[in-house]
């Protein structure tokens, strides 16, 4: 048994083996008193592996002396098991010249305990020092002044601390403040030129800007989607002007080439020559995405630069313009072709051929596919959680008139050129993350608008399968939408660089700071950093020292989810080791259920992962699978393709009994079940 060849002070070392192991190697309660630290803490560094440990035979958890004597003798060491240690608000308050209830308020804020958050979730926050023996030093010299003090000085002192605190924070916003990008003026800005297409879906404004953007020559189309940037890629290509692809996860080069198709993420502001088209302008707000718009639209050194958008981004994009000293031109677009609300709502048996079928989520999309199929309607679906190539494929399908039926969700809203006669609204609510809301009028006009489009359809029609929805659309139809009225912006490594403490606490200083120049405040918002500093919590500070901060800030933009947090920490663990990164997690051979399809669709995400390292030059090296990969992931969107068009059994169950439940029903158990479980009877009582 290796355990390690430092022996305990006090020890006697012998030759069987068992005293051998004796002599070096420490309980959990002496390891304790060596580093002079509480035992729970130190039990909680062995469950979370941040200090070595094996069971002996006898069933005692025990720890090499080597690796306790190290930690001893290492101030940085020390300080990764001190993160265990709990922390009392009443000291924390007192060192930071905060109040009790302004703790606990902030630490409610960040998710952390409110009663006794570990010192490596507030090391660093609020002005704390960095070393928790330096927090217990000036904890103690504080306490005993108060103590020695009347009641109305300490009161006095608690609030000149709070000063001091208040210019430390002014202070580092001057210093974001100077680091903010400069977009305004130049002449630079004066020899640029924005076009801002504006009208509703079908009206025509990307395919005017298209024919743009092909008179000069050269530039960018900026897509939200892959499946957009493709769609162009191919078109552009087809009609004799050489296009490059490129998007997070591939890059294809053309001979040539002087256009490049992309997803807006991807965009490389510094070589924006001739002309560059930023589609779906509308996202310029959209909490997690938007500060990629905002970032091409205020950083392109096009000379000519293409707006597409809904009537709702002019006055954003109009104060954008104005604030950069950039000229702007509207251009108006109006639909192409007629849109109406059907007069009475329509039946899933009765629907009529060419019809989008809306819902707002997975689920309810795979069962109504299910529903449709029993009427022995041909069926595609679309929805955000499908292959890119997937979905490309499914609406092929519903193009060409091999099925007559596309069940969708919103992602439907989103560029795609289906021939659709009608759209049909299965739901009028939708969960957006947080709760379960009604639809915006913006949002039923942008996914009802894929209705009759120009050229493939002659005229279109908007409804829902009751009357209570119909009504809603109709309502929707007429509202008046509100301008948008911020764009997003992401912090640049610059501005993280002057915020003290580990990577997931700068971002979250940064989102409170919201150290926006006046001139910008009233047009930009900070993005929303969530999935972000989740994944930045789950590195360590000398993790993030050994990758580099600028390098570390572009693993965790990662496209990671929930469910692919595991594969993604997997990943930057090979990286930080400087290994190769492990193979996405292989899906079941045959998809026969739902939670098959969802293990396949979660290796394609995966692989997603996987695919974007290995595009960016810091992780390429730890990608030398990139090609396999991105072959398998092919197979595997094959194979979601091939389960889409035979029925796969996706129903919503009870959580007891199996029984099928209704599309709508919101909750797991059926109603037998519940009240049998005694609920009902409770709730009665």
């Amino acid at each position: 048994m290796q355990c390690g060849n430092v022996i305990r002070p006090g020890a006697r070392d012998g030759k069987a083996p068992r005293l051998h192991v004796l002599a070096r190697t420490y309980t959990l309660a002496t390891a304790a008193q060596r580093l002079i630290l509480p035992l729970r803490v130190v039990k909680a560094a062995v469950h979370n592996k941040a200090l070595l440990s094996f069971t002996d035979p006898q069933e005692i958890v025990r720890l090499p002396a080597a690796a306790v004597e190290a930690v001893n003798g290492n101030d940085e060491s020390w300080e990764q098991i001190a993160a265990f240690v709990p922390m009392r608000i009443q000291h924390i308050a007192l060192v930071s010249g905060l109040s009790d209830s302004t703790i606990r308020r902030r630490l409610e804020k960040a998710g952390l305990s409110r009663v006794k958050p570990l010192w490596g979730q507030v090391r660093s926050l609020w002005g704390l020092p960095n070393s928790l023996r330096q927090f217990e030093e000036i904890q103690k010299e504080r306490q005993q002044m108060l103590l020695a003090t009347p009641a109305s000085t300490a009161r006095q002192y608690r609030l000149s601390q709070q000063e001091v605190l208040r210019l430390a924070r002014a202070e580092l916003r001057q210093r974001l403040l100077a680091v903010f990008p400069s977009w305004g003026g130049g002449e630079s800005r004066d020899q640029q030129q924005v076009f801002l297409h504006i009208g509703p879906t079908n009206s025509g404004k990307t395919y005017d800007a298209l024919q743009d953007l092909k008179k000069d020559g050269s530039g960018w189309y900026l897509a939200p989607l892959r499946l957009l940037a493709f769609e162009i890629y191919e078109t552009l290509n087809a009609e004799g002007a050489p296009c490059n692809l490129l998007t997070g996860e591939e890059s294809i080069s053309v001979k040539g080439a002087r256009f490049t198709a992309a997803t807006i993420e991807m965009f490389d502001a510094s070589r924006s020559q001739g002309s560059t088209i930023i589609d779906e302008a509308h996202m310029l707000s959209d909490p997690q995405r938007g500060w990629a718009w905002t970032r091409a639209l205020m950083e392109t050194q096009a000379a000519r630069i293409h707006v597409v958008s809904a009537g709702t981004a002019q006055t954003l994009v109009t104060r954008l313009t104005q604030a950069a000293g950039i000229s702007l031109e509207v251009i108006q677009h109006n639909r192409l072709t007629s849109l109406v609300v059907a007069p009475r709502p329509w039946s899933l048996a009765t629907l009529p051929p060419q019809t989008i079928l809306v819902a707002f989520s997975r689920q309810i999309v795979l069962a109504l596919k299910n529903e449709l199929e029993r009427y022995h309607r041909s069926v595609s679906v679309i929805y955000g959680g499908l292959p890119p190539e997937v979905r490309r494929r499914q609406a092929a399908r519903f193009a060409n008139r091999e099925t007559e039926i596309c069940v969708a969700t919103d992602a439907v809203g989103m560029g795609l050129n289906l021939p659709a006669d009608n759209v049909c609204f299965f739901e009028t609510s939708k969960f957006d993350g947080q709760r379960s809301r009604p639809l915006l009028p913006g949002e039923v006009i942008q996914i009802g608008g894929r209705a009759g489009r120009f050229g493939l359809s002659t005229a279109g029609q908007i409804g829902a399968l009751d009357a209570v929805d119909l009504e809603f659309i109709r309502q929707s139809w007429t509202q008046a939408i509100p301008d948008l009225e911020f764009a997003r912006v992401a912090p640049t490594p610059e501005a993280l660089a002057l915020i003290k403490g580990d990577l997931a606490h700068k971002l979250s200083a940064w989102l409170e700071l919201q150290s926006i120049p006046e001139a910008w405040k009233y047009l930009l918002k900070p993005m929303n950093l969530t999935e972000q500093i989740e994944l930045a919590s789950m590195l360590s500070a000398a993790q993030v020292r050994q990758l580099g901060e600028a390098t570390a800030l572009r693993l965790i933009n990662a496209p990671s989810q929930t469910d692919t947090r595991g594969y993604w920490y997997a990943c930057a663990q090979s990286i930080l080791r400087q290994e190769s990164m492990p193979q996405p997690p292989s899906p079941p051979r045959v998809i026969q259920h739902g939670r098959d399809l969802s293990t396949m669709e979660n290796s394609v995400r995966s692989a997603d992962i996987y695919l974007w390292l290995s595009q960016r030059d810091e992780f390429a090296a730890y990608a030398p699978k990139a090609e396999a990969i991105r072959q398998q992931r092919s197979i595997w969107s094959l194979e979601i393709d091939a389960a889409l068009q035979r029925k796969v059994d996706v129903m919503r169950r009870c959580r007891l009994c199996a029984k099928p439940l209704p599309l709508k029903y919101r909750y797991g158990l059926c109603n037998q079940c519940y009240r049998s479980a005694g609920h009902y009877r409770n709730w009665r009582e």
